[in-house]
C-alpha cells in the first residue's frame, strides 16, 4: 500500500482552514505542518500534532513534504510560491495568483523553469 501524500498547509485562516479540515478526513493525506506565525495556527498544530512554522521556507526545508497549500494573504501569494518552487515543493495555490500579470507571469515562469507542479484554485472548485 502507499504512503499518505504528506501535505503542508501554509496560512491557517478561513481558506487554509478548509484545506487542512479536507486533508485530515482524506485517507490518502497526511498534514505534514501547518505553516502560518499567528499563535492559533501553533496552538492547533500543536492539538493535531503536526509542526508549525512560521516561516514557509524553513517549514518546508524542516518537513519535506509531498506539496503544499498556499492559501496564505493574497499579496503573498507570489513570494510563497517562489519558496515552494525553490524548496522544489509541488504546491496548489489559492486564487488569485498575484494583484497583477508581471508577478504571476514571473511565478510561472520559475515554476515552468523548473517544470515543477503548479496548480491553481479556488476552494470551492475542488470542495466535495
Amino acid at each position: 500500500m502507499n504512503s499518505p501524500a504528506r501535505i503542508a498547509v501554509a496560512g491557517a485562516g478561513i481558506i487554509g482552514q478548509a484545506h487542512i479540515k479536507r486533508i485530515l478526513e482524506e485517507p490518502g493525506a497526511e498534514l505534514a505542518a501547518i505553516i502560518d506565525p499567528s499563535p492559533k495556527a501553533q496552538e492547533q498544530a500543536s492539538g493535531l500534532g503536526v509542526p508549525c512554522f512560521a516561516d514557509l521556507a524553513e517549514g518546508l526545508r524542516e518537513t519535506k513534504p509531498d506539496g503544499v497549500v498556499i492559501a496564505t494573504p493574497n499579496q503573498l501569494h507570489v513570494p510563497n510560491g517562489l519558496a515552494a518552487v525553490n524548496a522544489g515543493v509541488p504546491m496548489l495555490l489559492e486564487k488569485p495568483v498575484s494583484g497583477d500579470v508581471e508577478s504571476a507571469m514571473q511565478l510561472v515562469t520559475a515554476a515552468e523553469r523548473r517544470a515543477w507542479p503548479f496548480w491553481w484554485a479556488t476552494i470551492a472548485a475542488i470542495a466535495p
